[in-house]
């Protein structure tokens, strides 16, 4: 089985979704014979006709992104107005998407989830549907154990891919708790992040003591 995964985001090699995905490659690999290209939309951006003939012409395509406020990258939707006139022509490949985000809910990744799924129907792809989880920003600085959950279940979700060509439910399910958070869990999660990430580089670039500062009121 050959598969292509399209980074879709502007952090390229730095991205946490080429973080995520990098597992589920591997999983992917597992099976004899399975192989992969890898491309990075970012640097397509000047021109995206190679790669839309290359989209064509594969057998699983994948498109990952991270969400951005409730909006993907705009160098995502660009790709996606590009892949129009492929519409209807025959033998297009089957077509997932893995989507990411801050949030920790799963809940924020929902609605961009059913916009992907009904692109890839509308082009005549067969669906493949979405890897969708939340809780993603600052993956160089949470903790080990919860950076080796969500690896270890891309690993998974990779690995039952290239076994079987689709995506595990299950795994899928288990991959995008919480969907929503109580407010006790919201008391608790925001002083983590708060000093886990912002108070961590703050304090790394020496500034944490200014963290209140208001300096645009007169």
């Amino acid at each position: 089985m050959n598969l292509v995964f399209i980074n879709g985001s502007p952090r390229t090699t730095k991205s946490n979704t080429g973080k995520l995905m990098d597992r589920f490659l591997r999983g992917f690999q597992e099976t004899a014979g399975n192989t992969f290209d890898q491309e990075y939309l970012f640097k397509h951006r000047k021109y995206f006709g190679q790669l839309v003939e290359k989209f064509a012409a594969a057998e699983n395509v994948i498109i990952g992104f991270p969400l951005y406020v409730d909006a993907m990258p705009g160098s995502v939707k660009e790709f996606i107005e590009a892949l129009e006139p492929l519409t209807g022509r025959k033998n297009l490949p089957a077509l997932g998407f893995v989507v990411q985000c801050g949030f920790p809910e799963t809940a924020h990744l929902r609605f961009v989830a059913r916009y992907c799924e009904k692109l890839a129907r509308r082009l005549g792809c067969q669906p493949l549907g979405s890897i969708l989880k939340g809780g993603c920003e600052g993956l160089d600085v949470q903790p080990d154990f919860l950076k080796a959950k969500y690896f270890s279940s891309f690993y998974a979700i990779g690995a039952h891919f290239g076994k079987t060509g689709n995506f595990d439910e299950t795994l899928l399910k288990k991959l995008a708790h919480p969907e929503h958070l109580k407010a006790e869990n919201m008391l608790q999660l925001i002083p983590f992040i708060n000093q886990g990430l912002w108070d961590a580089q703050m304090e790394k670039n020496n500034v944490l003591d200014k963290s209140f500062d208001r300096p645009l009121l007169p």
